[in-house]
């Protein structure tokens, strides 16, 4: 995949589009511009409402409404080589510097791509997220030829289409 430039708050309808010229993006790589939003937010906001399945469950964690830090990221979704392994040997493959994707960042990415480029950024995959829930489980965004959906899996499961995807502030 070659790089991706996304500037989320206005694409996704939070406010103008920044000023500054978002960084190159490496291939594999989608530099993204968020603003200060939460998993919740993005959900109940007009493009959310499109393009997220609306889903409640995950409303009792307090993840769902842990607002972004405001800024540019570069993502890496998903990490190469990153299937068929458990949640452990996944963030062994993490660059240095980086962080496992929080899953609003991951929405925020996976939204973008969906509302430019009408595709499925993960290629009918799941990508695991920094948020866990309890009994060793992650939680993991999945578009699957429709909109945005929030799941989990367990940690210690492999399989071929369960992705990690990092981030690091830019």
């Amino acid at each position: 995949m070659q790089g991706l430039q996304y500037d989320a708050i206005a694409l996704l309808g939070f406010g103008e589009a920044g000023s500054d010229t978002l960084p190159k993006s490496a291939p594999g790589e989608v530099i993204i511009r968020v603003g200060a939003w939460s998993l919740a937010d993005l959900r109940e906001s007009a493009i959310g409402k499109v393009l997220m399945h609306q889903q409640d469950w995950y409303d009792k964690y307090h993840w769902s409404t842990a607002k972004l830090a405001p800024g540019v990221y570069r993502v890496r979704m998903p990490v190469p080589d990153s299937t068929d392994k458990t949640y452990a040997e996944q963030e062994k493959l993490l660059l240095p510097g980086e962080e496992v994707v929080p899953v609003a960042l991951a929405a925020a990415v996976l939204l973008c791509h969906l509302k430019v480029a009408g595709t499925d950024l993960l290629d009918n995959g799941w990508t695991r997220c920094a948020e866990s829930i309890p009994d060793e489980h992650h939680v993991d965004l999945n578009v699957r030829g429709g909109p945005v959906s929030v799941d989990d899996y367990w940690d210690g499961h492999r399989i071929d289409s369960l992705w990690l995807s990092a981030a690091r502030k830019s």
